[in-house]
């Protein structure tokens, strides 16, 4: 669930995966004379969904079109609520309808959906239909309950949100929350190991614990094309989650299930089979927001009885029995994992998932333990193996403290080179991140990098570039960095941190000593453009190096200005420029404005900076654009 997407390994082509096209296997279905999967529907109910399919994919801004919209289609369906949800095609439209829905809609659904809950919860369609009941009674319940900030007054004080539905409704929606939930835990036995049940029972946490998005997931882009404006989506090196606010009677119904499910004999096998270890990761998730000493609970007995058990560890004559039996092969490997001197979790990628939950949500004390029960003295081993590297990295993202860090550093710090032959440079990611956020073994991290891509002195004026490449100098042209080349996105990232370190010079020189040509290369780029914000925006690169930059890229300005990303890293440095250097970046563009103006990006950019306002008349346009602060209005 916290798996990330990134395709570590520049080297190694992807493979995306063809996506399905529902609409188009609808009316393939259609043709056939067959009306979707699942009970059956009207030949003429059918066709008239895949219409409305169709008017969805197109998009609506409008919010009153969407309205009548959604409540025609709703209308429809009156009378046949049943047979609907359980088609394939039926199930899709009132699923993606229902949160738009009115509430007389949902109280309709509700009330004819509720007496079939044991047959519909393990239906392989009218289970996506009560889980999107369950989401969105539960939002409407809840929503007098959270707290908007109004950024009027100084202090920022905080109202509740005016709910727009009637108190009978949201005291509906709020029972109904309360049945499913209940229901749920009630079943909890039959539940777990159903396929399409189990995920009710995640819905029923995520909606009673006040959680919105798990971290590393994104939201679900709704057919009616909207917009996503605040629910981004954790990205995976963060380790915050937002939390709604949720009556108390949610959150006793969470500390339910926690304390049955922990209660199970068969709670220490949970986290080996995928349907149980992602339950137990929203469960956990989950419990972090409503009891602190739980959590710790379910943590501990975790650790003990399923991570890594006392009796994992083989006795000394058994070692030395096997050393005599195995001769060369010191160590068993199984799945491509070495597991004779791991403990199992990690011999299990469902564990180790959970495990990441398990570091997302641990406080201090918790989190040493199973940082030394789990990863010390093996975090260089764990580093180089495509499915626990992702382990490491959410531990360091979790360290709070200098001295942890530290030995996780000292540890991993004569690994480098393995880590990056072997492609998982999401683990330098975050020990960049790391020491950056906890302030401790910058010039370390530094050095090792710079010994790990560097084995000659002459290539130390190309550390920057190197860092971009994650490739030894040995394997990069170095003197043909005036052309395009590929940047990873890793090494973007750390470039980026370096430059963000309390002594940065190294980064910094190397930056100042490449040419105007490599420079535009670098900031032209997709992942190079980036480097630019942060050696504009950190606060340790001195005032000097930022204006030997401006002045250095003289009579390039034009052609980043007409790039795409160039344009971007364009406003970052004009961003961090004098006055004096600002006209004449001014002067330099609007020489050749007609260029600018043919380009999509430098006619934005132009429009921005007022180019047509300094070629008519320069003394108003410093009036309107310059300040004595140096900032662009």
């Amino acid at each position: 669930m916290s798996e990330e997407t990134v395709n570590n390994n520049p080297n190694k082509k992807r493979v995306r995966k063809k996506r399905k096209n529902f609409l188009a296997n609808a009316k393939k279905y259609a043709k056939k004379g067959q009306m979707g999967r699942g009970t059956r529907m009207s030949e003429e109910l059918y066709q008239y969904f895949v219409g409305i399919l169709e008017v969805m994919k197109q998009g609506s801004e409008d919010n009153e079109e969407r309205a009548s919209l959604v409540n025609n289609v709703l209308e429809r369906t009156k009378g046949e609520e049943l047979n609907i949800v359980g088609n394939q095609l039926g199930c899709r439209v009132v699923e993606i309808l229902l949160p738009y829905s009115s509430a007389e809609d949902l109280e309709r659904f509700i009330e004819i959906l509720s007496p079939e809950l044991r047959r519909l919860c393990s239906d392989n369609f009218s289970s996506h239909v009560i889980e999107t009941m369950l989401r969105v009674s539960c939002g409407r319940a809840t929503e007098h309950l959270q707290m908007n900030e109004t950024e009027e007054e100084p202090k920022k004080k905080k109202k509740k949100t005016e709910s727009k539905y009637s108190e009978e409704h949201i005291k509906n929606c709020y029972e109904f929350t309360l049945k499913i939930c209940k229901y749920a835990l009630n079943n909890l036995e039959d539940f777990v190991w159903d396929s399409y049940a189990n995920h009710i029972l995640r819905s029923a946490l995520k909606c009673l614990s006040g959680i919105t998005l798990l971290p590393g997931e994104k939201p679900k882009v709704n057919l009616f094309r909207e917009t996503v404006q605040t629910d981004k989506g954790i990205p995976p090196h963060q380790t915050e989650m937002q939390y709604k606010n949720v009556p108390d009677e949610f959150k006793d119904l969470v500390r339910e299930f926690a304390s049955r499910l922990s209660a199970w004999p068969q709670f220490k096998d949970l986290p080996y089979q995928n349907l149980t270890s992602a339950l137990l990761q929203v469960l956990l998730y989950s419990i972090k927001n409503v009891d602190k000493s739980l959590t710790k609970e379910l943590l501990k007995k975790l650790l003990n009885e399923s991570f890594a058990p006392e009796d994992w560890v083989t006795s000394g004559a058994d070692d030395e029995k096997q050393e005599e039996k195995v001769d060369d092969k010191e160590e068993v490997k199984t799945n491509g994992v070495t597991t004779g001197s791991l403990p199992p979790v990690f011999e299990n990628q469902s564990a180790v998932r959970l495990l990441e939950a398990a570091l997302f949500v641990a406080k201090k004390k918790m989190y040493t333990q199973i940082y030394a029960r789990c990863f010390i003295n093996r975090l260089g081993q764990l580093s180089t193996v495509p499915m626990l590297n992702f382990t490491v990295q959410r531990l360091i993202d979790n360290c709070q403290i200098k001295e942890e860090l530290e030995p996780m550093f000292d540890e991993l710090s004569s690994k480098f080179d393995a880590i990056l032959a072997s492609g998982n440079t999401g683990v330098l990611v975050a020990l960049a991140k790391a020491c950056l956020r906890i302030k401790a073994k910058q010039i370390q991290f530094i050095n090792s990098l710079e010994s790990v891509l560097i084995a000659k002195e002459e290539h130390q004026r190309y550390f920057a570039v190197l860092c971009l490449r994650l490739l030894p100098a040995d394997r990069v042209q170095l003197d043909n960095l005036e052309k395009e080349y590929f940047i990873n996105v890793h090494g973007s990232v750390i470039l980026q941190c370096i430059l963000e370190y309390q002594r940065p010079a190294k980064a910094v020189t190397s930056l100042l000593e490449l040419t105007p040509e490599e420079l535009l290369v670098i900031f032209t780029d997709a992942k190079g453009c980036h480097v630019a914000d942060a050696f504009c925006k950190s606060q340790c690169v001195g005032v000097k190096s930022r204006d030997k930059l401006v002045w250095k890229l003289k009579g390039f300005y034009q052609k980043l200005a007409l790039s795409q990303y160039g344009s971007r890293a364009f406003e970052q440095i004009y961003g961090a420029a004098s006055n004096e250097q600002r006209i004449k970046i001014m002067l330099e563009i609007s020489d050749k404005s007609s260029l600018l103006n043919g380009s999509q990006y430098g006619r934005l950019l132009a429009n921005k900076l007022g180019v047509d306002t300094f070629k008519l008349s320069q003394k108003k346009w410093e009036q309107a654009h310059l300040k004595p602060d140096n900032k662009c209005l």
